[in-house]
Formats: structure tokens, C-alpha cells, sequence
């Protein structure tokens, strides 16, 4: 039905499939953002979620079995009671056959079932352990290589009856050309015990004869070689990595190239360190790699291997080409802070960048336009989602999962349904991008609920103001402001002064004490040249009899400040500076400043305290020094 809407010029639309603590779902991607009809969200447990490689068929395991949804004809298979004990399945490239594995609790007993999907009946039964179950098949489905722990074998045909051939020689991995014109040909990993391993390129049949290897490469200390060819295949791309070397906790890797025109080189990389990502380009032309220490680098090289353009270093470990090969992503994740980038390989510009915090997993959707990014656990168990963004950069959807998002997959599709999308004119009308909402700071429990910017809690017996003007402290015992009943003396320079300023030395505050000193100290030479403001120097220290000197202070409105404003101003909270950098130090500094109030209350009480503790209170006056830099005035009260 989907082929013939694709034939017809019918969009078809996008499907994504999610597993995770609600279950298995099936929705509609962008524009429609929907639930599919005729699939029935299951909220069960599920231990895997798998398409077929061109996107007919979707199965998933139950509690009561292993089922196989029909995506196409809008149907579902049960595979019966027997495939409760179902770990994992994987199809054929043409769809033609299912493999599920699951693990026995006898050794004699069979751990994989081959289905063939055409007549929906089992096509036979082999015993593999979990690391080599999967079958090696070629493109078309003649040639399959089951392999086992010491012994390889090769099929042509999926009945697992009777191999064709069981090469002598270990092999440790193995691959098969996508192409079977004018031949197959095959790349096998040799390991060996206490020896350098080899990797050879054989032409098939013949896999068996080193002599008759087309190209061969030793490889040194390997404890892994993946191998990846080109759309065309007749170029190998291998990585050869090493899990710990003497350099590197890390470990270490490196990159090889062979064709089948005999030809094998090492492929240059100019920066020490692991190579993150290496992909083909899907037109089979290039391939792109990320490597090195942080920042990594990017750079794309040729068939032969010659470098043909640098992304430069920047903060990256991953990268994916959209399935048509014209637009790259370059992406942070994992231990990386989550970004990522678009490039027009065509123009060879970037077209958009995005910040992509918690991201875990990426994929580009199959018309290759909207990429498709969540959080999923075990990697992140709160907070999972999934996003949709356009390459343009428009957000399109933006989906909270409600408990733990185990996997999100696109559904694929046959090659021809989708056209390739042109940067050049393409710039996602017929999308509706919706507002990106802007992640908001981590607030712990016994924080929530405050007046005040995050983080900000005053130490008992002591409160911390932070603002921009403020009006003097008293010194009265209780701590009160100006008592309405006394006259107020007017100074010389216009200030307000308190008549009924006495106090004496059990009842100073001399957390206030202490940084009114610092203040007076500090700003009697201002380093930027302008005289210190309201809530600079203009409380003097009071000693025991003698009356408070006389100070300015003016409210923002430029009128003398009287004890309401003064009130009003001491009960302000602390206001952002719109700086994230600079509402941190300020949060810290007076973090410090609180500490060192408590510890000169302790200290008057009595209390010895400690050598680092009498340092900290040595540094009250760079704290406000600090403080005043940021150009915000600092008050402790004694509540």
C-alpha cells in the first residue's frame, strides 16, 4: 500500500517506535505528532523493540510471547507461548526471514529460531551463544556466515542444515560486501593467541586460502576490529581498538582503508587519541571521522583516502549522514555537553546549530530532514523525552515521557519512497515549529518553594541582602530601626542620622561590625574612581557610648531614605544580574559572608574556634572588596 502511495507521489508519513516503562507505542512523526490508529499501545513490559530493515515489520516481546505487527496490511502475528523466553530478534536485509535467540536453561537446547516470514512458518533451529548468535547475511539472502566460538560456518541457504563450507581458520569477525556484482567479497578478522592478528579481503568462494587474499593487513594488539563498507562495495573501511594501552586509559585505536583492487593503507589521523565515529558517506563516494582528545576533530577523506575537508576542533564525539548523503550532523553526547550542528555537504556550510542538553541517542529520520533526539535510561532515568528537529533548525515537536524511556527507534523505509531534501530551496514549510522551551535549573527539594533565586538560603541567626541601594543598619540592641517617637538630626551633607544610636559591646552585631570596617577600608581609595555609593562606606563603626557618625543614604528615588524605606530595603531578596556566571559568584560570596557571620557570633559567644575558621574570618574584608567589584552592596543582619 506504502510503495504504491510513494509511486503515486503520496507523502508517506514518518513513524517513530517507542519501548519503555508505558509499554510499546507506535506514533506518526512531524507534522502529525499522533498516535498510529490500528497499533494498540501495550503497557507491558518488553524486553526489546526491532524494525525490519525497510520499515513492513515491527516485533516486540510481551509477557505472553514474541509478537510481529504487519505495519503495512495493518496486522498481528502471535508467535506463541513458546517465545516468552525471547531475549532479542533481528531480520533478514530483504525481510524475508526473523532470527530470535533467547536463552535456554539447558545447554542441549536449541537458542534460535528461524522464521520465514513469507510462509510464517519456523525454518529452522540452531544453539548460539549471545555474543555470535546473529547471522552474517549478504544483501540478498543466498549467502549467510553463522559464527561460533572456534569454528565459522557458511550457508547458502537459511536451513542451517548443512554448511557449504566451514573455514579452517579462526575467525574473529567477518563481513560481506552489500553488492553481489561481479562478486561477493568478503573481509575476516584472524585473530591469534600471543600474535599479531590479521585481516584479509578474499574474493568468494575462496576464504580459506591466504594465498589467494586480495589484500591483507596485520594488525597489531587488537581487542576489537569492526568493519564497515561502502554502498558500492568495493571499499573497506576497519577499526582496529585496543581497550587499555600504555598511553592511554583510554585505550587506543586505529583507522584502516582497503578496496578490492588490492589496495590497503592506514589512514592518517593528525591528533592523538580515540577515534569516536567514522562513517560512510551513504553515496559511497567519502567518509567522515571524529577523533582524537577533546576537542576532537572532523575531517572527510576520500576513497583513497586523502584528506578532502576539516571541520576544525571543537567539542564533538559523534557524527551521522542523513540517508542521502547530503547533510551532515556533528553531535556532543555522552561525557560531552549535548550539541549539535547541521552541514550542507553541497555548499559545504553549516546551516544550523542547537544546544541538545541530556541527549542519549540521535537518528536521522528517513526522508532525511527531521532529526530525531531523546533521553532514555538506563543512560538518564529521569527526565527521559524525545525531540524532533527540522535540519533547519526548527524545533517541531518536543515530547516529555512519562517514567523511563528505554528506546526510540524510526521506522525505516524501502529506498525511493522519500526524495533527498535541497538545503538550497528546502526550509522546512511544511513543518509548524513550536517554541523552544528553555531547560530550567536543577532546584533540590529543601529549596523549592522560595522567594529568591535558586540556591539562596540564609544561615540561621543571619540574613543575607543583596541590592542595588539600602539604607543604613541599626545598631540599637534589638537590632530595630529608627523608633519613630525619637527626632532625627539631619548631617551636614544631607544623610539622616539616628538619635538613638548608642549601644555597647554585648550588643553589637559584629558580623555587621566587622564588614562595616572592611567597607570603610576598602572604599576610601574606589577603584573606579567614583565616589562609593549608599551602601558603600556610609555606616561608621560604633564603639560602646559614642553616638553613630552621620552617613548618607538616599533611596533610588533620590529623597533621603526614612526607616520604611530602609525596612523595605532590608527585606529585599536577592535579584539576578540576568548573568548566570556573575549570579553564581554572587551566590557563593555571600554564601562565605554568612559563614563568617555565624563564626564571629560563635566567637562572641565564647566559643574557640578553629585555625581554618579563624581564617575565614580574615578574609571578610576581600569577600566585600569582591562584592562591591560586582557593584552590589552586602548587608548582614542579625535576625
Amino acid at each position: 500500500m506504502e510503495d504504491k502511495a510513494a509511486a503515486a507521489g503520496v507523502a508517506v508519513p514518518l513513524m517513530v517506535g517507542l519501548r519503555g516503562t508505558q509499554g510499546i507505542q507506535l506514533s506518526y512523526g512531524p507534522p502529525q505528532n499522533q498516535p498510529v490508529e490500528f497499533f494498540h499501545s501495550l503497557k507491558v513490559d518488553s524486553r526489546f523493540m526491532t524494525f525490519s530493515p525497510q520499515g513492513r515489520y515491527l516485533v516486540y516481546h510481551t509477557p505472553t510471547g514474541v509478537q510481529l505487527t504487519d505495519i503495512v496490511n495493518k496486522e498481528t502475528l502471535d508467535l506463541g507461548p513458546g517465545t516468552v523466553l525471547v531475549r532479542d530478534a533481528a531480520f533478514s536485509p530483504q525481510e524475508g526471514y526473523l532470527v530470535l535467540w533467547d536463552a535456554p536453561s539447558k545447554k542441549e537446547d536449541n537458542s534460535c529460531t528461524v522464521y520465514d516470514l513469507k510462509s510464517r512458518t519456523v525454518k529452522a533451529l540452531y544453539s548460539q551463544a549471545e555474543t555470535t548468535w546473529k547471522v552474517r547475511w549478504s544483501y540478498d539472502e543466498h549467502l549467510l556466515f553463522l559464527m561460533g566460538k572456534d569454528q565459522t560456518y557458511v550457508f547458502d541457504e537459511p536451513d542451517f542444515s548443512a554448511p557449504v563450507s566451514t573455514p579452517k581458520a579462526r575467525i574473529g569477525e567477518i563481513s560481506i560486501s552489500p553488492v553481489s556484482q561481479p562478486a561477493y567479497h568478503v573481509i575476516v578478522f584472524n585473530p591469534c593467541r600471543g600474535t599479531p592478528g590479521f585481516v584479509r579481503l578474499y574474493k568468494w568462494p575462496n576464504i580459506d586460502d591466504q594465498a589467494t587474499a586480495l589484500a591483507a593487513r596485520c594488525v597489531m594488539k587488537e581487542d576489537q576490529v569492526v568493519f564497515k563498507w561502502n554502498s558500492t562495495g568495493t571499499h573497506v573501511l576497519f577499526l582496529a581498538t585496543v581497550d587499555m594501552d600504555e598511553r592511554s586509559y583510554y585505550g587506543s585505536s586505529s583507522l584502516f582503508l582497503m578496496n578490492t583492487k588490492s589496495d590497503s593503507l592506514v589512514i592518517g589521523l593528525d591528533q592523538e587519541g580515540p577515534v569516536h565515529s567514522w562513517e560512510w558517506n551513504p553515496k559511497g563516494e567519502n567518509f567522515a571521522v571524529t577523533y582524537g582528545f577533546m576537542p576532537g576533530k572532523t575531517c572527510i577523506f576520500n576513497k583513497k583516502g586523502d584528506l578532502v575537508h576539516t571541520f576544525g576542533t571543537q567539542y564533538r564525539n559523534g557524527l551521522l549522514y542523513n540517508p542521502f548523503g547530503n547533510l551532515l550532523v556533528l553531535y556532543g553526547h555522552g561525557n560531552i555537553r549535548g550539541a549539535y550542528e547541521v552541514w550542507d555537504l553541497g555548499a559545504m556550510k553549516k546551516i544550523s546549530s542547537q544546544d541538545a542538553e541530556y541527549m542519549t541517542y540521535i537518528e536521522w529520520s528517513p526522508d532525511g530532514a527531521v532529526l530525531l533526539m531523546g533521553t532514555t535510561s538506563p543512560r538518564l532515568k529521569v527526565g527521559n523525552k524525545h525531540i524532533f528537529w527540522h535540519y533547519t533548525g526548527k524545533l517541531l515537536h518536543d515530547q516529555p515521557y512519562d517514567g523511563e524511556l528505554f528506546q526510540i527507534s524510526w521506522r525505516p523505509a524501502p529506498p525511493g519512497t522519500y526524495k533527498a531534501p535541497d538545503p538550497s530551496s528546502d526550509l522546512g514549510k511544511n513543518y509548524v515549529p513550536v517554541e523552544v522551551k528553555k531547560a530550567s535549573a536543577y532546584v533540590p527539594p529543601g529549596m523549592r518553594n522560595r522567594v529568591g533565586p535558586v540556591g539562596f538560603a540564609p544561615i540561621a541567626g543571619a540574613s543575607v541582602h543583596i541590592h542595588a541601594q539600602t539604607a543604613p543598619l541599626s545598631s540599637s540592641p534589638g537590632g530595630s530601626h529608627h523608633d519613630k517617637s525619637k527626632p532625627r538630626k539631619k548631617n551636614p551633607e544631607g544623610g539622616l542620622a539616628n538619635a538613638n544610636s548608642h549601644s555597647n559591646n554585648n550588643s553589637t552585631n559584629s558580623a555587621s561590625k566587622g564588614l562595616n570596617q572592611a567597607r570603610r577600608n576598602s572604599n576610601k581609595t574606589p577603584e573606579n574612581g567614583r565616589p562609593p555609593g549608599p551602601g558603600g562606606n556610609g555606616i561608621a563603626d560604633r564603639k560602646s557610648g559614642e553616638k553613630a557618625q552621620p552617613h548618607k543614604s538616599k533611596s533610588e528615588g533620590g529623597r533621603p531614605a526614612s526607616p520604611e524605606h530602609g525596612s523595605e530595603n532590608e527585606n529585599e531578596h536577592m535579584l539576578s544580574s540576568g548573568d548566570p556566571e556573575r549570579d553564581k559568584k554572587i551566590l557563593k560570596l555571600n554564601k562565605k559572608l554568612a559563614e563568617i557571620a555565624a563564626l564571629q557570633k560563635e566567637q562572641q559567644a565564647g566559643k574557640v574556634l578553629e585555625k581554618n575558621q579563624l581564617e575565614k574570618i580574615k578574609r571578610l574584608n576581600s569577600v566585600v572588596k569582591e562584592l562591591e567589584n560586582l557593584e552590589l552592596s552586602v548587608l548582614i543582619k542579625k535576625k
